[in-house]
C-alpha cells in the first residue's frame, strides 16, 4: 500500500526530468580549441562553459606540479607588476616566474617543474608570473570553471573537465597559452591529447574543426618526439633545462587538477588551488 503516491509521483517525476536532461547534454556536448587566447577573446565565449587552459611547457605543469607538492594556493598574476606588488602587500609568499624562460631578478625562483617537484610546499603560497601562461587564464570568463592542464595530469583533468560540464550544463573549451600570442606546436598538441581523452570518455560528444586539427597534431607530434620538433622546447634545452621539457612530457601521472577557485581583492590575483 502506497501511503504518499502524490510523493511517488512527483519523485518519478524529478527523476525522468533529470534523465531527459542529462541524455539532452550527452547529445549537444561540444568541445571546442582555441590555439591562442586572442582567438577566445574575438568570439562570445559562454561563462557555462568549462575551459582548460594549457601551457604545456611551462606554466599549466609547473601548476599541477606546485600543488601536487602540498602548496595552498596559486596566485596567477597578469603581468610582471601585478606580481611585485602582490608580494609587497603579502611578503610572506614565494615569488615565482619567468619571461621568455629566464628566471626573474628578486624573485625567489623561476618557473621549473622539476624544481617544484623537489620542493616540499606544505601549505605555502606562491605567486606565479610567466610569458603566456599565467596570462591566459584571465582570456576565459571570470565565472567560469578554468583549469590548468597539461600531459602529467592528462587524463585527470579531462575526467574533470567532463564533471564540470555536466553539472553545469555546458561545453568544454581548450585554449591554448601560445607563445606570444602566436601559434604554439607544444600547446596545441597536448590539446589534442586532452581531446583524445576527452572523447575516449566521452564518445558521443561533437568536436569542431579545431579539434581535428589537434587531433592530427598529436597523432603526427605524440610526446615524447613533440619535444624535437617544438620552440618552446628548443628555448628551454638551450638554457640548460632539458629536465624540465622531459618533465613535461610525462603523460598523465598526476591525479592533481589544479582550478581557479576565486580572485583576491587586494591584489587582483587569480587563485588557484
Amino acid at each position: 500500500m502506497i501511503l504518499y503516491p502524490h510523493l511517488v509521483m512527483n519523485y518519478n517525476t524529478c527523476y525522468k526530468s533529470d534523465v531527459i536532461q542529462r541524455r539532452k547534454w550527452e547529445l549537444t556536448l561540444q568541445l571546442h580549441i582555441y590555439f591562442t587566447p586572442n582567438d577566445l577573446r574575438v568570439v562570445k565565449a559562454s561563462a557555462d562553459d568549462t575551459y582548460i587552459v594549457i601551457d604545456l611547457i611551462r606554466a599549466t605543469t609547473s601548476i599541477t606540479a606546485i600543488l601536487e607538492r602540498g602548496a595552498r594556493h596559486v596566485f596567477v598574476a597578469d603581468t610582471l607588476e601585478q606580481a611585485q606588488q602582490a608580494v609587497e602587500k603579502h611578503p610572506g609568499r614565494l615569488l615565482c616566474g619567468e619571461r621568455n624562460a629566464l628566471p626573474l631578478p628578486g624573485f625567489d625562483y623561476g618557473n621549473s617543474p622539476t624544481q617544484f617537484a623537489q620542493m616540499d610546499l606544505s601549505g605555502r603560497d606562491l605567486i606565479l608570473t610567466t610569458t603566456n601562461g599565467s596570462r591566459a587564464f584571465y582570456a576565459c570568463p571570470e565565472q567560469s570553471v578554468r583549469l590548468a592542464g597539461c600531459l602529467y595530469n592528462g587524463l585527470a583533468v579531462a575526467t574533470r573537465a567532463l564533471e564540470s560540464a555536466q553539472q553545469r550544463k555546458g561545453n568544454i573549451v581548450l585554449v591554448c597559452a601560445a607563445e606570444s600570442n602566436s601559434f604554439a606546436l607544444d600547446d596545441a598538441t597536448c590539446a589534442g591529447y586532452l581531446a583524445a581523452e576527452i572523447r575516449r570518455l566521452h564518445p558521443s560528444i561533437e568536436i569542431a574543426d579545431s579539434v581535428y586539427a589537434a587531433l592530427a597534431l598529436y597523432r603526427t607530434y605524440p610526446p615524447p618526439e613533440l619535444a624535437q620538433y617544438c620552440h618552446s622546447a628548443q628555448s628551454v634545452t638551450k638554457l640548460g633545462l632539458q629536465a624540465d621539457v622531459d618533465f613535461c612530457m610525462t603523460v598523465s601521472k598526476s591525479t592533481c587538477v589544479p582550478m581557479v577557485i576565486g580572485k583576491e581583492q587586494d591584489t587582483g590575483l587569480l587563485v588557484i588551488g
